[in-house]
């Protein structure tokens, strides 16, 4: 009579713990990509909340041109973790092969691309948003969601012409996020689904 409300407290805290924590360690993986401002105060919240999990991490897996390997791989490994915990709470029965594997690892994959893709979705719409509210104005947060976002943007702004005050490019980068969240990330989980 208790398993089905059990059982979905234990997803939901399981999901949310994981989501949270897998999005602030990808979310700093974009502040190292981008170059961000180390030194403001939402990147530092971002490192030191990361750290202790992710100095070993880091202490085995070099930074390569700009790119936080280890941040990627803490991220996966956790979002593997996450995935299985799922699974076992479920009552699903994952077989030790390597085919289950790769199937955990391929929807943990997709995951982590909807998480990404989120990141950067929310980071456009609160720029866009903060432009129209308080425009000019300086803010930490919509300051380093501009520098996140910049690598994406500004070549999209050289290229587009502007009409007046109006800016196309952050709606053209919110358009393709959104076409890739129901494509790449729907087509991962799916397919790894499948090969449990």
């Amino acid at each position: 009579m208790f398993v089905a409300p059990l059982q979905n407290a234990l997803l939901f805290t399981v999901n949310t713990l994981f989501s949270i924590y897998i999005s602030i360690v990808l979310f700093r993986f974009l502040l190292q990509l981008s170059r961000a401002d180390f030194y403001n105060p939402i990147a530092q919240f971002a490192y030191k909340a990361t750290n202790p999990i992710l100095a070993p991490f880091r202490k085995i897996i070099p930074t390569y041109r700009g790119i936080d390997f280890s941040a990627l791989i803490l991220a996966m490994t956790l979002q593997i973790i996450e995935l299985i915990l799922e699974l076992i709470i479920r009552g699903f029965y994952i077989p030790p092969s390597l085919h289950a594997f790769g199937g955990v690892f391929i929807w943990g994959v997709g995951e982590l691309t909807d998480i990404l893709l989120v990141i950067l979705l929310f980071a456009m719409i609160i720029q866009v948003v903060a432009s129209w509210l308080q425009p000019g104005q300086y803010n930490p947060a919509t300051a380093i969601l501009a520098q996140i976002t910049a690598p994406i943007v500004n070549p999209l702004r050289r290229i587009l012409p502007t009409a007046g005050m109006i800016d196309f490019s952050p709606m053209i980068v919110i358009f393709c996020i959104l076409f890739l969240r129901k494509l790449v990330p729907v087509y991962l989980v799916g397919y790894g689904q499948q090969l449990l």
